[in-house]
Formats: structure tokens, C-alpha cells, sequence
């Protein structure tokens, strides 16, 4: 088996060097920039450069393409005819519509979004398969793609309706922990308590020592009956969250109007 990957920035370089890893196989990745693909194959002796769109879409049994969403219909475009109707054909532009891009190729495309976690073989990899795809074929693929990804993280299925809150929750999730996690850092130590330095190294042992009782099989909900004592000061603690619902809510609303083409600076149509 030979996996191809279109593109070498953050994602595609992260695939291709776990995927190699992973699966043992032949990987060939391919940049429109050659030093960049060169980078990317330093990392592990299986992958190799392509020396173009051409040879990636005929060699591989499997393509990721993770290039930038406004070149991905151009590529698909070319590489697409070139595909067998066997390809597994996988990408990481979370705005890519199926179903026009089913008409440019025999292959069945597939969206993947995955998460930094995947570095360190965890988290969750989001799976958008065509709602047009007969179902003794949606099960071959979904088979195909959950032996391909499992190895990097836990395949999701969600459907494109759901896509913006999940990716919100796992591709961007981490980000969104760490920068909760740095402010509550540099709140404790402006108490004077403890450096920044301490402090990040604390919450940082707990962020672990927690996500080992999840793995342990403790929900949410028993984590805080087991910690928060009525009358005690946990429960004092938790008050000051009251709002967090609202600031998540808040989050979730700002991302959904930034994917839907109207950034923070541009006000949401009425």
C-alpha cells in the first residue's frame, strides 16, 4: 500500500510523519514548493517526495489531500479523473462540498479533521462521509478509514451539520484548554501565592492527572461529586464558573460566524 499526501503544511506534514510511522507503509507526499514536500520526508525513512499531482493520484492506494480550501477544488480537479474507484481519497479542507466533488472523481471522498492530539496518538479525528454513497460501499469505506486513522487517534463520525461544534470541541479544543489553562496560571499567581512558573506546572500535572481518571472510566459529572464537598470550598470555588456556559455559548457562536464567511471585524447579517 502506498498513501499519498497533497500538501505539507502543519496537518499534512503531521499525517505524513504518523502515517508512515503507523501503518509501515510507503508514504509519498507532494508540495507545490519541492523544499517543503524535502522537509517533510527527512522525517522517517519511508516517506518520499512525488514529483507531482500525477504520480501521487496513480501510485497510492490512499490520498490525503491537506492543502489551503482555496486550492483544493483545483487539485481535485486534476488528480481526480486519475483516481480508481478504489482510492481511498481523504481531506482535511472541512469546507470541501461531497458532492460536487463525487462528480469530479470515481473515488469517494471522505473529510477527516484531525487534532494536534494525534501527535501523541489520542484524541479524536472527525469523519464527514457523502450522505450519496450506496451502503455496502459506505461500509467498505468506513472500514478503510478507521483501520487507516485508529492507529492516530479515534475515528468520529459526524455529519456536515454537526462538523463546526465538534471540530470546535477537538480540533480546536486543545487550544481553547490551554489558554484557559495560562489564564488561570497567571491568576494565581497574581495572588502572590506562587510564580507563573508554579502555577503552570500544577495545572498542568492536575490536566494529566485528570484525563487519566476520564481514561480510568470516571465521567465529568464523578469527578465533581467526588471533589466538590457541600459546604466546602470547591463549591465556593465553582461559583465564580456560574458563567461558563454563556462564555462557551459565546465561543461556539463566534466560530460559526467566522467559518461562515463573517470574521469578528464584519458584523452578521440581520
Amino acid at each position: 500500500m502506498t498513501i499519498g499526501i497533497i500538501g505539507t503544511g502543519h496537518m499534512g506534514g503531521m499525517l505524513a510523519a504518523l502515517l508512515a510511522e503507523t501503518s509501515g507503509e510507503r508514504v509519498l507526499v507532494f508540495n507545490r514548493t519541492p523544499e517543503k514536500a524535502a522537509l517533510v520526508a527527512k522525517r522517517h525513512a519511508n516517506i518520499a517526495v512525488a514529483p507531482d499531482l500525477r504520480t501521487v493520484a496513480e501510485a497510492c492506494d490512499a490520498v490525503v489531500l491537506c492543502t489551503r480550501a482555496p486550492d483544493g477544488e483545483a487539485v481535485m480537479r486534476e488528480i481526480g479523473p486519475r483516481l480508481a474507484p478504489e482510492t481511498l481519497l481523504l481531506t482535511t479542507i472541512s469546507t470541501v462540498d461531497l458532492a460536487a466533488w463525487q462528480r469530479l472523481t470515481r473515488a469517494v471522498p471522505v473529510k477527516m479533521v484531525p487534532s494536534l492530539t494525534q501527535w501523541a496518538k489520542a484524541g479524536v479525528i472527525l469523519v464527514v462521509y457523502p450522505r450519496a454513497i450506496d451502503p455496502r460501499t459506505g461500509e467498505r469505506i468506513q472500514r478503510r478509514v478507521e483501520q487507516l486513522l485508529t492507529p492516530l487517534g479515534k475515528p468520529y463520525a459526524v455529519s456536515d451539520h454537526e462538523l463546526r461544534v465538534a471540530s470546535d470541541l477537538t480540533s480546536c479544543g486543545p487550544a481553547f484548554l490551554a489558554r484557559l489553562y495560562l489564564a488561570w496560571a497567571e491568576a494565581a499567581s497574581k495572588t502572590g501565592a506562587l510564580s507563573r512558573e508554579e502555577a503552570e506546572e500544577l495545572i498542568r500535572e492536575t490536566a494529566l492527572g485528570l484525563a487519566r481518571l476520564l481514561e480510568a472510566g470516571f465521567s465529568f459529572d464523578e469527578v465533581l461529586d467526588a471533589i466538590c464537598v457541600p459546604g466546602g470550598v470547591t463549591e465556593a470555588g465553582l461559583a465564580a464558573l456560574a458563567s461558563a456556559e454563556a462564555m462557551f455559548a459565546d465561543l461556539h457562536r463566534r466560530t460559526a460566524r467566522f467559518a461562515s464567511g463573517h470574521p469578528p471585524s464584519q458584523p452578521t447579517p440581520s
